[in-house]
């Protein structure tokens, strides 16, 4: 997995792009369902360091880290080539 560390910052980027697109997502069901404080969530990003933790950390399952990152690169996959994960 060379290249996922060769690509961690292009990877916390995805990250980022998919978190906002979520939090937005929750913000507008909250607001359609008349919430009074519909920013309100428990969601909160992941700092740069703890992603890279999360990443590449031992597991027991190992496959579950790869799908995981093969959600956040979906579309991007030409900037993961070595990652062969489409």
């Amino acid at each position: 997995m060379d290249g996922l560390m060769a690509g961690m910052d292009r990877l916390y980027e995805l990250y980022q792009g998919h978190f906002r697109e979520l939090r937005a997502d929750v913000i507008a069901v909250n607001r359609s369902l008349g919430s009074t404080w519909p920013e309100k969530t428990w969601m909160e990003l992941l700092s740069r360091t703890d992603f890279e933790r999360l990443i590449t950390a031992p597991t027991d399952d190992p496959k579950v880290i790869q799908r995981w990152v093969r959600r956040l690169i979906r579309g991007h996959e030409h900037e993961f080539p070595e990652l062969q994960v489409a």
